[in-house]
């Protein structure tokens, strides 16, 4: 009696195609977690990058909005009107109001602060004083693709190119910051300066 052999195995056929099928769905695994990945990638750069553009936004216009009309004295006795811009490499300078002492230093509530431009970075920097005093070490603001461009309202309500105030007492009423974008408009920020003090 002869008995037909039990197959207990695959053929190298039926491996063949088992492995293809495998190939395929790998291939397609591997391309769903790459895309995965990226956008991942792509959704976190863009989060940090509104966050960066809302931290400055908020700095920005406190700064502004807290701008008083006190000239102060650089390191050398020299004298500066209460807003500055576009001077000495610095986009603007002002004096500003409302610097909280929660350590109770001995130093006042008035605070200078100037934004200047690196080559990749918006910075800002403080000083210890409004009067005398070195600028402290500047902490970076809002990364950069070009030079941002200024524009103040004056009082008698026209946009100027420049800030070139009558008294050394003069604030602008607004400011308008224009910071450049790759691949879209600029970023238009319109501030109020010392609401305070209008």
């Amino acid at each position: 009696m002869n008995e037909a052999p039990t197959r207990n195995g695959f053929t190298l056929v039926e491996m063949l195609i088992a492995l293809m099928l495998f190939a395929v769905i790998a291939v397609g695994a591997i391309g769903l977690l790459r895309f995965s990945v990226d956008a991942e990638l792509a959704s976190r750069n863009k989060t940090d990058s509104i966050a960066a553009q809302r931290r400055f936004l908020s700095v920005w216009t406190a700064d502004l909005a807290q701008a008083v009309p006190r000239p102060a004295r650089d390191q050398a006795g020299t004298a500066h009107p209460a807003f500055e811009a576009n001077v000495d490499g610095v986009v603007i300078r002002l004096t500003r109001s409302g610097w909280d002492n929660v350590d109770g230093a001995a130093r006042p509530s008035l605070q200078k602060v100037e934004y200047r431009v690196t080559p990749t970075a918006l910075v800002r920097a403080g000083y210890p004083f409004p009067d005398g005093a070195a600028a402290e070490m500047a902490a970076e603001m809002l990364p950069l693709t070009g030079a941002p461009s200024l524009r103040f309202r004056s009082k008698d309500g026209n946009w100027r190119e420049r800030w070139e105030p009558q008294l050394s007492t003069e604030l602008p009423v607004a400011v308008e910051l224009l910071l450049p974008q790759v691949g879209r408009p600029p970023l238009r920020i319109v501030s109020l300066v010392g609401v305070n003090y209008q």
